[in-house]
C-alpha cells in the first residue's frame, strides 16, 4: 500500500504478473505466496534468464557488472560488457573503495598477475582490462561517478596524480581525491577515443548538487570525437539534456530508467526530445535493472511511453503514422544499435 503509486513498483508488478501468470494488479496473499514459491524455481532453471530475454525480443544487452567492473562473462551471450570507471577513479590505493565497494587494483591486479606500484602500473592495468572488455565485444565504458563525486572534471596534471598515488584512504584529502579522479576520468576519455567506445554517463538522481548534466559540457566540448550517451534523461534536468544534445552532435540521449522514475515525465520528455534533437537514431532506451523480471517490467513501461508519446504527436498532426513507426523502431532498438555500433 505504501509503494503502490511508485512507477518503480507499478512496472515491476506488471512484469511479474505477465511472467508468472498472475492477475494484474498483483493483490492479496495468495498471489504473493505463489510468487514467493515460483521465484526460486525459475532461478534454479539455467534457461530462465535466456527465456525472458527471448520473450522480450531483446537482441543485445549492454551490461554493467557493477560488482566487479571489468567482468566480461555474463549469463547470456547477448550481454556485452560496459566497464565502469568508478573503481579506477578511486585506485590511488588498493584499500580505497568506490560507493559499490570496488577497486580496480584489488579486483584485477592478482587475477591478471600485475603488480601495481605506481601510476604507470595503474595506467597499464586499466588498458589491459579495457582491452579484455573490447575483446569480449564491449562498445562502451560507463561513468556512474555522480553517485560519489561531482560530474565536473577539471584539468589535472599527470605528475600531480602520480604524487597522490599510494596515499592511504584515511590520509588523502578531498582535494587530492578530486585531482586524482579528474586525471583518471580524462585518461578514460582518451581510452574511449582510442578504442572508439561510447561513454555512458549517469546523470541526475544521485548527489543532486553535483549530478546536473550541464556539468559535463566542458568535457563534451573537450572530446568532440567521443560519443556521450546521457542516461536517465538527467532527471530532473530533462530539458537540459535536450538542449545539450541539440548543441553537441556527439551527445546521445537515453531514456533508460526514466519510465520507471516517472512514466508521465518520460512521455513528455520523449515528445520534447524528438522535437529538439535534430536527427533520428540519437535517442535510445535501456532497462537499467538488476533482474530480468524488473527488466521485463521496464520494457513494458518503455513501450507504453513510446506509444503514448508518438500517438500524441500523430494526433495533433506533428508527424504521420509512418514517421511514428520509424521513431518507435529507432528508440526501442535501431538507435541503440547505431549508437553502439552493434551489427
Amino acid at each position: 500500500r505504501r509503494a503502490g503509486l511508485s512507477s518503480y513498483f507499478v512496472w515491476l508488478m506488471r512484469g511479474l504478473a505477465e511472467l508468472y501468470e498472475l492477475p494484474s494488479p498483483i493483490t492479496g496473499p495468495a498471489a504473493f505466496e505463489k510468487l514467493s514459491a515460483e521465484l526460486p524455481k525459475r532461478y534454479h532453471d539455467p534457461s530462465w534468464i535466456t527465456s525472458v530475454l527471448d520473450r522480450a525480443n531483446i537482441r543485445t544487452v549492454v551490461w554493467d557488472p557493477f560488482w566487479k567492473p571489468g567482468t566480461t562473462q555474463g549469463p547470456d551471450p547477448r550481454l556485452i560488457p560496459s566497464m565502469r570507471i568508478n573503481s579506477s577513479v578511486v585506485a590511488f590505493h588498493p584499500d580505497a573503495s568506490d560507493y559499490e565497494g570496488t577497486n580496480l587494483i584489488r579486483d584485477w591486479a592478482d587475477p591478471l598477475g600485475v603488480s601495481v606500484d605506481s601510476l604507470a602500473d595503474l595506467e597499464e592495468l586499466i588498458e589491459r582490462v579495457v582491452e579484455l572488455n573490447v575483446e569480449a565485444g564491449a562498445r562502451s565504458i560507463k561513468s556512474a561517478l555522480a553517485y560519489q563525486r561531482s560530474l565536473d572534471v577539471r584539468p589535472a596534471k599527470r605528475q600531480d596524480a602520480a604524487v597522490i598515488f599510494g596515499t592511504r584512504p584515511d590520509r588523502i584529502t578531498s582535494d587530492q581525491r578530486a585531482v586524482f579522479g579528474d586525471y583518471v576520468t580524462r585518461l578514460f576519455m582518451d581510452v574511449a577515443q582510442r578504442h572508439e567506445l561510447v561513454v555512458q554517463v549517469h546523470t541526475g538522481l544521485a548527489r543532486l548538487g553535483d549530478s546536473s548534466p550541464m556539468r559535463l559540457i566542458p568535457l563534451i566540448e573537450e572530446y568532440p570525437n567521443v560519443i556521450f550517451d546521457l542516461f536517465h534523461g538527467g532527471y530532473p534536468w530533462v530539458h537540459d539534456v535536450a538542449a545539450i544534445a541539440q548543441n553537441y552532435p556527439n551527445v546521445r540521449l537515453n531514456l533508460t530508467w526514466l519510465p520507471q522514475i516517472s512514466t508521465e515525465v518520460a512521455v513528455a520528455s520523449l515528445k520534447e526530445w524528438l522535437q529538439v534533437v535534430p536527427q533520428i537514431n540519437r535517442i535510445s532506451w535501456g532497462a537499467d535493472c538488476h533482474t530480468v523480471e524488473e527488466m521485463y517490467g521496464a520494457l513494458l513501461a518503455a513501450r507504453h511511453v513510446v506509444a503514448r508519446a508518438l500517438a500524441d504527436l500523430v494526433d495533433f498532426g506533428y508527424i504521420d503514422p509512418d514517421q511514428a513507426v520509424v521513431a518507435a523502431n529507432s528508440v526501442l532498438g535501431n538507435a541503440g544499435e547505431s549508437i553502439y555500433g552493434i551489427p
